[in-house]
């Protein structure tokens, strides 16, 4: 791909991350601090919702959990950020974009774990609010395995890029 192509679209990314940025962050707050008696859930969570409206403390609580996938997903971005801020600026085959490749997947896999964590946690808080007891639900959606995969992936892409650079500089070494 040509340099100029490249720094072009990396610019372009790194516009529509903020974007991205501002509505991860939204849609994580939102459903616990909307909605009459009962947030706006998803139907993933909506199910282990009692009838009875929400007080303003477990709307904070449930709000709170949100911030576990929301710290991951943020991380994930501002490593991607800072990958394509390097490609606009010319950078591409460097020990620090091995670096910040790496980052990308820890991002990726911490989200695809957090996600996982985040269901458990907040049927936890609901079912202990509504009837005292704690029901744990366990299990990954499809989305969150394809994240845990991909993040794996790009980590090994990341450790990669960093031999490959190490083999070049002490190739430059030989000449």
């Amino acid at each position: 791909m040509e340099t100029n192509r490249l720094a072009t679209l990396s610019r372009r990314l790194q516009r529509v991350l903020w974007l991205v940025g501002l509505l991860m962050v939204e849609a994580a707050m939102l459903p616990w601090l909307i909605g009459s008696d009962v947030p706006l859930l998803p139907r993933t969570l909506a199910v282990y919702a009692p009838a009875r409206p929400f007080t303003a403390s477990l709307r904070l609580a449930g709000a709170a959990l949100e911030l576990l996938p929301l710290a991951a997903a943020l991380y994930a971005l501002i490593a991607l950020y800072k990958i394509c801020s390097r490609y606009a600026a010319g950078t591409i085959f460097t020990a620090e974009m091995a670096s910040l490749n790496r980052a990308f997947g820890r991002g990726l896999l911490l989200l695809g774990a957090a996600n996982g964590l985040n269901i458990t946690l907040i049927t936890a808080l609901l079912s202990f609010w509504d009837t005292g007891k704690i029901s744990l639900q366990l299990g990954l959606s499809t989305a969150d395995l394809y994240l845990l995969i991909v993040g794996a992936a790009v980590v090994m892409l990341g450790l990669v890029m960093e031999e490959a650079h190490r083999i070049y500089r002490d190739n430059l070494q030989i000449v």
